[in-house]
């Protein structure tokens, strides 16, 4: 390997000795990421920190199940009585890779996501850094930088979406400096695939870099043009998407009132900036990302857990740095709109009206920056071996005197251990000085061979756990069968009950989430079937009307919550604060973590579909609340609001199908208002058995009604599926023109 020299700065000259020791390098990334994707594959191991859990599990498994039925529904029944699913751009709901679901049990599907789009991310990155003109070496290297950076390891898989959009992103710059008809639509089709990926921002986001390419390649008319039609058949690709967002955005509370955090919430602080040089001193389990107190205290877990890009990479971007400002200007600006976008307080938010609220992702531009500043600076250590090793030693005895520094500082400045530190520090001093000697000698297998020891200092932030903790059905999940609907109030929502012992940091994160499988906590509860009338609203996504209730429930006492979960339907209850009087029937009881919880099932709760007896009518959403909250019986009579006078005949209902987002009832007698146990949504419609449309509206200020007229037989709830259908036809024709003129090109360029 040391006979492997760098590349000169001619890429076609490709001096960069014997292939065997880029085959070895190569060989050797991949087997780490076999090792790390064959548990998950196999369904032995399951990721789930974060939102891999918290957000993107119990879409996922309500999705894989109404996929297999042959549906793709635009409410999720199983989650809030039916929020949005096909608009929501946590879902991935039109995402081609769906089909592994069709085809490999569920655990394998869903963390092979993770894998394959990791794996994804190093493949496109690579390609690249070779469309930008890097040899061999250097592309290697810019690859696995980008793989195991810490925007990577420590954020992007930990998001089932934004992992879509950062595996993807680099074809789309691919297809941009290509230019062309052929370039825009291999570029427009990764586009499409990175926003039917579904995260927005972050896809937003990438367009500066794709700008500062295409510009940079084309010039500024001819790079506008180009960066318009590469986005144009993005948007067309991902038509499905954006049609659905557009039909029920206007009923979410994004789309409403819009969402917000607190000021610098997620913001990236100042002292984290040692990482670029020195990864973050611990794993999950630490301080994310923090090496030094700032206010006496670590501050919360950050969005992105490392800015780390591996200590060899850091000194050679520094070497390219000069030659290429454009790119250098990139990544200090995503670091510096980061801590800018949490130093500016809740402006951020405001402006964008919440839907840019994790300053953060930002991030995302150095992420994509240093490594081809890293392989850049590589190709230029060939020319400059003495200034690079400069550099490198310069950076080792920063690092030396920093370790020295570590005993005197450690009590009053480090917010962890300082052997944690000290341990760090001096490894990186190593690698600086041997990848010195090693670009004085242009070895340039052995510099990408430092630079992929260097990052696999981020092996803390890769944590699985068993799959048999999630995957069995729980004994409380068995004991109420698929389809209960639970409340579970242990979580943040809907009572804001949690005990201490069950809440982040008071015990090892694998405990806390087998913990909240075994007490069916809604992600993993969703897997095995249950329901949950009152979810999280983690993104802003739920019906206006939701969210108003999921915030007035934790001010209430326990008699009108039971009112409440009477009314929603609710079936069962676990929580861990005796409810006092309330009437509830034990089923069991255990002890998690040193908590001791209850189950408990709910007397006398509303079906799926109801004739009320008595109908209340009132002017606004607060006064029906304000009655829901003192019914005698919540299911004998409903409140609906700003109905006009509402006669309540007597009658019958009953559920007679229900598939997906279609429901049929058949009434006997009757006429006035039917209740059915889903959210209000508008884009839902009613007609009776003559196709004659019915008028909906809220009951109990969530549910879904229907006025139903005298001499109905029967009621169809459904979702017009025609602009869906439209749309989706016009993305796969655009998808296979695109795969037909990037074929075609491909062909052209192998027969010359």
């Amino acid at each position: 390997m040391p006979g492997s020299t760098l590349a000169s700065t001619t890429p076609a000259s490709e001096g960069e000795g014997r292939s065997w020791g880029r085959g070895l390098l190569w060989a050797s990334v991949l087997g780490l990421w076999l090792a790390a994707a064959l548990p998950l594959a196999l369904g032995q191991r399951t990721l789930f920190l974060r939102d891999v859990f918290a957000t993107h599990l119990h879409y996922k498994a309500f999705g894989a199940r109404e996929l297999s039925a042959g549906r793709i529904p635009a409410f999720d029944s199983a989650w809030g009585l039916g929020q949005p699913f096909r608009g929501n751009p946590n879902t991935l709901a039109f995402y081609p890779g769906n089909v592994l679901y069709l085809l490999l049990p569920f655990w394998s599907a869903f963390n092979l996501h993770y894998a394959l789009h990791w794996l994804l991310a190093l493949l496109t990155f690579h390609a690249l850094a070779r469309e930008l003109g890097m040899g061999r070496a250097a592309a290697l290297l810019a690859a696995i930088t980008y793989a195991g950076c810490g925007w990577m390891l420590g954020g992007a898989l930990t998001f089932y979406n934004i992992l879509t959009v950062t595996a993807w992103w680099p074809l789309v710059l691919v297809g941009g400096h290509r230019g062309g008809p052929r370039g825009v639509a291999l570029g427009g089709l990764a586009c499409g695939l990175a926003l039917l990926g579904g995260e927005p921002v972050t896809a937003a986001l990438g367009l500066v870099p794709l700008l500062l390419v295409t510009v940079s390649r084309h010039g500024w008319r001819r790079g506008l043009l180009t960066t318009a039609g590469l986005g144009g058949l993005g948007l067309l690709v991902a038509l499905p998407q954006l049609v659905e967002t557009l039909r029920i955005i206007g009923h979410t509370v994004r789309g409403t009132v819009g969402v917000s955090a607190p000021p610098g919430f997620y913001a990236l602080r100042w002292p984290r900036l040692a990482e670029i040089l020195i990864p973050p001193p611990s794993g999950w389990d630490g301080p994310l990302g923090h090496w030094l107190r700032l206010g006496g205290a670590a501050g919360p877990a950050p969005y992105i857990a490392s800015l780390y890009g591996g200590v060899v990479g850091a000194w050679l971007a520094l070497l390219a740095a000069r030659e290429r400002p454009r790119w250098t200007a990139l990544a200090l600006a995503g670091l510096g709109l980061a801590w800018l976008g949490g130093a500016a307080g809740s402006l951020l938010p405001a402006l964008t009206a919440g839907l840019f609220r994790y300053p953060e992702k930002l991030v995302f531009w150095w992420a994509l920056a240093l490594p081809l500043l890293a392989g850049w600076g590589l190709e230029r250590a060939a020319r400059a071996p003495v200034a690079g090793r400069r550099i490198a030693l310069g950076l080792a005895l920063l690092s030396s005197l920093a370790l020295v520094a570590v005993p005197i500082f450690a009590g009053r400045w480090l917010a962890v251990p300082p052997s944690r530190v000290a341990l760090r520090l001096g490894f990186a001093a190593l690698l600086l000085v041997v990848a010195a000697v090693a670009g004085a000698r242009r070895w340039a297998t052995v510099l990408v061979a430092l630079q992929l020891l260097a990052l696999a200092q981020h092996r803390p932030l890769w944590v699985t756990d068993d799959v048999a903790p999630f995957s069995e059905t729980p004994a409380w999940a068995e004991s109420l069968g698929p389809g209960s609907e639970v409340v579970a109030s242990t979580i943040r929502s809907p009572f804001h009950h949690r005990p201490p012992v069950l809440r982040p940091g008071a015990a090892p994160m694998q405990a806390l989430a087998r913990a909240s499988a075994a007490l069916l906590e809604p992600p993993v509860g969703v897997v095995h079937g249950l329901r949950y009338p009152l979810a999280s609203d983690l993104e802003g996504m739920h019906s206006p009307e939701m969210a108003a209730l999921l915030d007035r429930l934790p001010r209430l006492g326990w008699t009108e919550r039971l009112r409440w979960l009477r009314a929603l339907g609710a079936e069962a209850l676990v929580h861990s604060r005796p409810p006092g009087e309330v009437p509830l029937r034990p089923v069991a009881t255990r002890t998690v973590l040193g908590a001791r919880i209850e189950l408990d099932r709910i007397p006398d709760s509303a079906p799926a579909v109801r004739w009320p007896a008595a109908v209340i009518a009132l002017a606004d959403r607060a006064e029906a609340e304000r009655a829901v909250d003192g019914l005698a019986d919540p299911v004998a009579t409903a409140v609906v609001v700003d109905a006009g006078p509402v006669e309540q005949q007597p009658g019958r209902a009953r559920l007679v199908e229900v598939a997906g987002d279609r429901w049929m009832i058949e009434l006997e007698g009757g006429s006035g208002v039917l209740a059915l146990r889903r959210a209000y949504q508008p884009a839902l419609r009613a007609r009776n058995e003559a196709g004659a449309r019915l008028r909906t509206l809220p009951v109990d200020t969530v549910l879904l009604g229907v006025v139903v007229p005298v001499g109905t037989k029967r009621v169809i709830v459904d979702v017009s599926d025609g602009p869906t259908v439209a749309a989706g036809t016009l993305a796969l024709l655009a998808c296979l023109a695109s795969i037909g003129l990037v074929a075609r090109g491909d062909r052209r360029r192998a027969v010359s």
